[in-house]
């Protein structure tokens, strides 16, 4: 079954080179972002660290928050304590 798995990549990455295959263990950067344009408006942490739920930590989910918000790659904006996905 591996091997059936490798040539269907490969085969993939031959029609699309920029192709990557998704994790298994999912983001909390892309968990994250999956929440708050569900949501459709900004939410605040608590409310995003309980729709994540046991997914990811506490720790996890405010430090993603924190660090993907600033600066040149940020994904998230924050207004007045709510975060919502940055428009790109």
């Amino acid at each position: 079954m591996r091997g059936e798995l490798v040539a269907l990549e490969t085969e993939i990455r031959s029609l699309d080179a920029a192709w990557k295959p998704e994790p298994m263990k999912p983001k909390a950067e892309t968990k994250i972002a999956e929440i708050l344009t569900a949501k459709g408006q900004p939410m605040a942490v608590d409310e995003i660290l309980a729709a994540v739920g046991d997914l990811f930590t506490p720790w996890k989910v405010k430090n993603t928050l924190k660090k993907k918000s600033t600066g040149a790659k940020a994904v998230f904006a924050v207004n007045d304590g709510k975060y919502a996905v940055k428009a790109q």
